[in-house]
């Protein structure tokens, strides 16, 4: 870790593409490029845009029975989420909804994603993964495996109707 903070694997290109760096939970973090904040709010809500969300923290959750764990954690049913139709979660999609405390406080808010039938990734806040994934390991009854990808892989999402 730099003394400024935590660098995402995007630092290096985020700087030689001209961005203006600031802190953000702990980490040097884009905070607009050269165009200008008001020029790239503009272009993604009527182009496209991109953003490193590595900060983001990621678990991994697989095996047998990762649904059914998923299921008992997670405040969104993941066999009846998806559409109008109530349709199950699937491979390629994924599932917002929060993690819950054995008293009903929230943990964090998450997206599950389904990478296939027995293997999910989910991204919670940064500094959320391991309290999240220590949750889901006090909660798991069978051979789930649970790892915490916080800050191993790099996240960019896209955003715009385009």
């Amino acid at each position: 870790m730099s003394e400024e903070g935590k660098r995402t694997p995007l630092y290096e290109w985020h700087l030689s593409n001209g961005a203006k760096m600031g802190d953000f939970g702990g980490y040097e973090m884009p905070l607009w490029y050269a165009s200008g904040p008001k020029n790239e709010h503009l272009s993604v809500i009527t182009c496209a845009g991109i953003f490193d969300t590595s900060h983001m923290a990621a678990i991994s959750v697989s095996g047998v029975g990762s649904l059914e764990l998923l299921q008992r954690c997670f405040t969104k049913d993941l066999t009846a989420c998806i559409g109008p139709a109530k349709k199950p979660l699937m491979p390629g999609r994924c599932a917002y909804g929060v993690f819950l405390d054995e008293k009903g406080g929230v943990i964090d808010d998450a997206l599950v994603y389904m990478n296939h039938a027995d293997r999910f990734t989910i991204i919670v806040n940064a500094g959320m993964g391991k309290p999240v994934s220590d949750h889901l390991k006090e909660n798991d009854g069978s051979d789930v495996q649970i790892v915490d990808l916080t800050d191993k892989l790099g996240k960019i999402d896209v955003q715009g109707p385009q």
